[in-house]
């Protein structure tokens, strides 16, 4: 008898640990992007930016993982635009990626997994508005050159593309969450830091992510004015007086729906699925009563 309650202990620790390892072997990496988007919806940056960087053979954004949730960082492709907001998440579909990178033992090989999920925003509650290239950084823009950027919106709507994507254009629309940060979160934002986000700027992207490239291509020397997202700049008529925000906003596109690409990893069958990349593809949108379907989106490379 005096066996049984050991061997009874050691037996449910088995148990437990077969439990605990089975459930992040045979984990869905379906299940986490969901859990993403959901924490996305919440606007929580703390908690959000915890699902980013699980793979430690993947480089972080510039000015850390939650450059992807600030339009301060400048970074491209960035979720500012569902970060606190409202939108509906479809059912994934994932499908395994090739990984061919090296692992000692079984239980370290890692993997990867693209994960598709559609999302559709209702306008009722909150879909959000789509800027000319101009206007998203901050520059004032000609009535007839806002009205040449409505004719055909998609004309190279890549450049800068889920930066100008915006809940609103009135002003203070792109400012960040203002919750407090703890300290370990706090260096994964770096653009909302003292001096961050000229830091940020300053670093130098792959070429896949790189929205300043894209920008100098078209901009030439006064590209240095598109390095970071700005308030909506304004529509000037003819005679020097400004539309009013709210009637340039009702003139907008809107996104309707999209499926967002996450890019989920892992380091070994008993580590967690964590989201490395992402890319925003297939947008429809529209603008009054027609629907407008992209043909230049931002597929993760």
């Amino acid at each position: 008898m005096r066996f049984a309650y050991p061997l009874l202990f050691i037996l449910l620790a088995i148990i437990s640990a077969s439990t605990w390892i089975s459930s992040l072997v045979f984990a869905d990496p379906k299940d986490e992007a969901i859990t993403f988007l959901t924490d996305i919806k919440s606007g929580k940056l703390a908690k959000t930016v915890k699902h980013f960087g699980g793979n430690a053979c993947r480089c972080p954004a510039k000015g850390g993982w939650g450059s992807y949730l600030i339009y301060q960082s400048g970074q491209e492709p960035n979720l500012a635009f569902m970060t606190g907001h409202d939108f509906e998440i479809g059912k994934p579909t994932a499908t395994k990626m090739e990984n061919t990178k090296s692992y000692l033992v079984p239980w370290e090989r890692p993997e990867d997994s693209a994960v598709d999920v559609p999302i559709s925003f209702d306008a009722s509650r909150y879909s959000p508005v789509f800027l000319p290239l101009q206007m998203a950084y901050g520059k004032k823009m000609t009535e007839a050159e806002f009205d040449k950027f409505l004719q055909d919106p998609d004309n190279d709507s890549w450049k800068g593309f889920t930066l100008r994507f915006r809940p609103s254009i009135k002003p203070g629309s792109i400012a960040p969450p203002t919750e407090p940060l703890p300290p370990e979160a706090a260096t994964e934002f770096e653009a909302l830091q003292k001096d961050g986000g000229k830091k940020a700027s300053q670093e130098k992207l792959p070429p896949e992510e790189s929205t300043d490239d894209a920008i100098k291509e078209t901009l030439g020397k006064d590209a240095a004015d598109y390095l970071h997202p700005a308030e909506a700049g304004q529509v000037v008529r003819e005679d020097g007086t400004v539309l009013p925000w709210e009637q340039v906003e009702a003139k907008l596109p809107r996104l309707k729906n999209a499926t967002l690409r996450l890019h989920v990893v892992r380091r070994g069958q008993i580590k967690d699925w964590t989201i490395y990349h992402f890319g925003l593809m297939d947008p429809v949108l529209v603008e009054g009563t027609k629907e407008l379907h992209f043909t230049h989106d931002r597929r993760p490379s």
